[in-house]
Order: C-alpha cells, then sequence, then structure tokens
C-alpha cells in the first residue's frame, strides 16, 4: 500500500488521523505527506514508487458497490488494454467496451472531422504496472492527471497512452460498480469543482478564479 496525504481541505492533525487510519490496515504502507497539495505530482509520487505487474489506483472518495475480485480484472487486461476502471454512474461508453473521449480535428480538405480516441480513468480502476510508471515519469505537474491523458495539454503522455485502451469493469448485480461520494460532499461544503486551462480547481461558491 503506497498513500499520498495531501494537506488540501485539513489541517497537520486531520492527516495524522489519516495516517492511523491507514497503519490500523497497513502497518507499513509507504504514505507520503507533501508540503504542497497538488492532485497530478500526488497521482506521479505514488504510481513512482509502485513496483507490481499490477496496480490498484483508489482515491478517498468512492464506494465499492459491491466485492471487487481479481478474477474480474484480469481477463480484461489483455491485447492492447492496459488499464481496467470501474464503472461509475459518470463514465459513458458510447456502447464500447473501453473508454474513449471526443475530439474534433481537421481533416486534409480543412473540413471538421470528429473522432473518438482512446481515454484513462484515474478513478478507482487497475493499472498494467509498467505502463503506469512510465505514465508516472511523463505526469506534468498542476495539470489535472487525468485528462493529461487525453485532452491536448500534454503530448508526450498522449503519445505513451493513446494506442493503448482502458477497460470497462460493470458489475456483477448492476451496471454501476463504485460511487462517487465526492461530489455529495462538495455540495454540503458549497464547493465547486471547475476544469480550467488543463488544470481542476476546488472553490467555495461564489468565490472568483485566484481567491
Amino acid at each position: 500500500m503506497i498513500v499520498n496525504i495531501d494537506p488540501f481541505m485539513g489541517d497537520a492533525a486531520e492527516g495524522d488521523r489519516c495516517v492511523s487510519l491507514v497503519r490500523s490496515y497497513f502497518p507499513h504502507a509507504l504514505i507520503f505527506r507533501p508540503e504542497e497539495p497538488d492532485f497530478a505530482s500526488a497521482v506521479a509520487r505514488v504510481w513512482s514508487a509502485t513496483r507490481a505487474p499490477r496496480v490498484l489506483h483508489l482515491e478517498d472518495d468512492w464506494l465499492a458497490l459491491e466485492d471487487i475480485t481479481p478474477e474480474q480484472v484480469e481477463p480484461l487486461l489483455v491485447d492492447d488494454a492496459k488499464a481496467v476502471t470501474f464503472m461509475t454512474a459518470t463514465k459513458h461508453t458510447r456502447s464500447l467496451p473501453y473508454q474513449v473521449t471526443r475530439r474534433i480535428v481537421k481533416g486534409p480538405e480543412g473540413e471538421a472531422m470528429d473522432l473518438l480516441v482512446n481515454a484513462f480513468s484515474t478513478s478507482p480502476g487497475v493499472f498494467e504496472g509498467t505502463f503506469l510508471r512510465q505514465a508516472a515519469a511523463l505526469m506534468l505537474p498542476k495539470l489535472d492527471p487525468e485528462k493529461q491523458f487525453f485532452r491536448q495539454i500534454n503530448p508526450e503522455l498522449e503519445a505513451h497512452a493513446l494506442p493503448w485502451r482502458c477497460m470497462f469493469l460493470r458489475g456483477v448485480h448492476s451496471r454501476m460498480l463504485i460511487e462517487d461520494t465526492g461530489r455529495a460532499m462538495r455540495d454540503e461544503q458549497g464547493i465547486v469543482k471547475s476544469y480550467e486551462n488543463g488544470i481542476s480547481l476546488w472553490r467555495k461558491a461564489g468565490e472568483a478564479a485566484g481567491e
């Protein structure tokens, strides 16, 4: 277990309680506590520290709706698949078994072409270890870690990732396998998340950019 605890929306005492919680389950966990919060740096930091051929990436605001087993995941990590992402209500499959995003490009005659390109998620899922560590080495600080894979803001990471696929894993009892609890928390706390110039920002509702 490798954990990053950013000083974000909490004080040092709350960080200490996070450490105690982690240690109660994983006494020998490697825990990073950087002085400044940065989502992309947190992801790159823990990914770079891994050594396993398969890596489960998760964050603190997700709830599994049923058991998830290696036997469900491993058959999907074949051929050109380098990751398996767990299905949630916000994912759009476009009737495909793997994740894609739309991209508008110019054709040879200057015409607009609507393409689907491969995309990856940093929401809970399992990654092929070598792919994940190479991605960590290419990830840029400050920029949203997930959107760096496909939003044309990190060309080197895109070149590494776009030939490969991120497969969807659906639930056995329903389509959804995990639930995002962070959205409810943001609503309760009056926090708005936005995406601006490649960066994901969290601010109190009504605050102007930069406050």
